[in-house]
């Protein structure tokens, strides 16, 4: 297993009930989300990003980001069917090369479409192909006008792919730009997550202080944001901070009391795959009580890292 790219999230509201961003919408801008478990009195959001069990990410119909191409109706038609088979393939887990084929010959069909290279970008992402996906996620914010016109999930996609092949200014400014993009749209959850992958990021280049104090800003926001109550663990044990290390793990014991996901048992299988790997590290280290921590890296190799030499 190899480390899937920075991110969210499992985002929890102990307030209020529902499946929160589950299943499978279908529209033009068709995004597919992965429920997650639900408990009573919690609302959990499963909202793109990139472990290996989830199929998230911007799977769009054939007419998203084709405002300037016109097809006539069998185009549409066989368009419309080729992007109901990549999307029926990229559901199963086992059809990985068939999916990727199917998506490729949606490009091959017309390579202007921003959502099959988008689609296409994710697909690899989720499969760990981190150099192809974002060649893909690059050439589909290229197609929509570039990165401050493009769709904002995708943005935020993009930043997993940069990440995951070392690029993390670039994908902190991804993430910044998914934020606002996020803020302009009026759609709260893809702010709220693109901060999150940003405070990730922030804290995989070892900016823990920035982390924490952006960490602390999205509770502040939402104090049952649990992925961001386990992060605030995770950055205050990488900056030595053991006691209010100690202080907010209980505080997101506290707060997990319906489903125990981020119990000490769970917890770094929770985050592993979804954190970028310093942080997961950093958990690991907090709940082992170690200096050091370790956490798989997108090359797959197990790595450790060091909290006491600062």
């Amino acid at each position: 297993a190899r480390a899937m790219p920075g991110v969210i999230m499992h985002k929890s509201r102990v307030s209020g009930c529902g499946s929160g961003r589950g299943g499978t919408s279908t529209s033009s801008i068709a995004r597919q989300r992965t429920a997650a478990p639900r408990a009573s009195s919690t609302r959990r959001r499963d909202l793109l990003l990139t472990s290996l069990v989830t199929s998230a990410g911007i799977l769009a119909g054939p007419k998203r980001g084709e405002a300037k191409a016109t097809y006539d109706k069998r185009a549409l038609d066989e368009l419309t069917k080729l992007f109901g088979e990549a999307i029926e393939l990229s559901n199963k887990g086992d059809a990985g090369e068939q999916a990727d084929d199917a998506w490729s010959r949606i490009i091959e069909f017309d390579n202007t479409s921003s959502a099959a290279w988008s689609n296409r970008g994710t697909f690899r992402l989720q499969r760990g192909r981190w150099a192809e996906s974002e060649a893909d996620l690059a050439k589909a914010i290229e197609l929509e006008g570039g990165i401050n016109d493009a769709d904002g999930y995708l943005t935020n996609n993009y930043g997993n792919a940069l990440g995951a092949n070392g690029k993390w200014d670039e994908a902190l400014s991804a993430y910044r730009q998914a934020s606002f993009a996020g803020s302009q749209a009026g759609d709260n959850d893809l702010s709220e997550i693109s901060d999150a992958n940003h405070a990730l990021g922030l804290l995989q280049v070892g900016r823990d202080a920035d982390a924490l104090e952006e960490i602390r800003g999205l509770l502040r926001r939402d104090p049952n944001f649990l992925d961001m109550r386990a992060a605030e663990t995770a950055a205050l044990w990488a900056q030595g901070e053991a006691e209010a290390a100690e202080a907010a793990w209980n505080a997101l014991q506290n707060a997990d009391t319906d489903t125990g996901l981020y119990s000490k048992q769970f917890a770094i299988a929770r985050v592993q795959g979804r954190w970028p790997p310093r942080a997961t590290a950093a958990l690991s280290g907090f709940i082992t009580v170690q200096s050091k921590g370790n956490a798989l890296d997108y090359d797959g190799k197990l790595r450790t890292y060091d909290f006491g030499s600062k």
